[in-house]
């Protein structure tokens, strides 16, 4: 026959048990918060093969979202075994201080309403980032590149492609402070050097409309 005080015991190691999950599922989104911070946008980390402590950007995501699964359903859990708890302790703080208890309620749910449009922008900015478009620049007249040569060509295949030579593509983009070998993707040249996309692209096009130019 089960007696109060076993009751009591159960009580705890349940709650103990949870409260452990919930620390390891925590620093599990923590860890995968932080590297998908630091992840470059998704074309870049492909052709780079980035990785953050040996986890590639897709497996970090995946385990970031079950991991957020499986957190929100242990705070579930949490919620309903200790609501009476919480009622009572938020009932006698209120009793002592009611500022102050308003403000340990309303604060969080400020910075967490505040957060949202932070977290929004930066997924649209990054989503814009990875968008495959032409672009034409007045300068370059009919030379353009594909947002799929930028994503996956090499130096020298864009040489190859436009019918000039990969040395002089290579020292001109010398010129502009860039070293690069013919085996190097565009990717991974804009990644280095931390370059805008689309004013690469359109140094790119410049200096490849200037060699064509010269070879006429």
């Amino acid at each position: 026959m089960s007696t109060e005080g076993d009751h009591m015991k159960v009580s705890a190691l349940v709650r103990g048990v949870i409260d452990l999950l919930l620390v390891v599922t925590f620093v599990a989104e923590l860890f995968t918060g932080i590297g998908l911070y630091l992840a470059p946008s998704g074309r870049i980390a492909e052709t780079i093969g980035w990785t953050f402590l040996g986890f590639d950007k897709d497996t970090l995501d995946l385990i970031h979202t079950y991991f957020g699964f499986a957190m929100a359903g242990l705070v579930m859990v949490h919620l309903v075994i200790g609501f009476n708890s919480m009622l009572v302790m938020l009932k006698s703080g209120f009793r002592k201080s009611k500022l102050r208890t308003v403000a340990a309620v309303f604060v969080p749910l400020l910075l967490l309403v505040a957060g949202y449009p932070v977290f929004a922008w930066y997924g649209g900015e990054e989503d814009t980032s990875t968008v495959d478009v032409e672009y034409t620049s007045e300068i370059t007249g009919d030379v353009y590149i594909t947002g799929t040569m930028m994503k996956y060509y090499i130096v020298r295949q864009l040489a190859d492609e436009f019918n000039v030579e990969v040395t002089d593509l290579i020292e001109k983009l010398s010129k502009n402070g860039i070293e690069a070998s013919p085996d190097d993707t565009l990717a991974e040249i804009e990644y280095n050097y931390g370059l805008d996309h689309e004013e690469f692209k359109a140094m790119l096009e410049e200096i490849i409309t200037e060699l064509r130019g010269e070879s006429e």
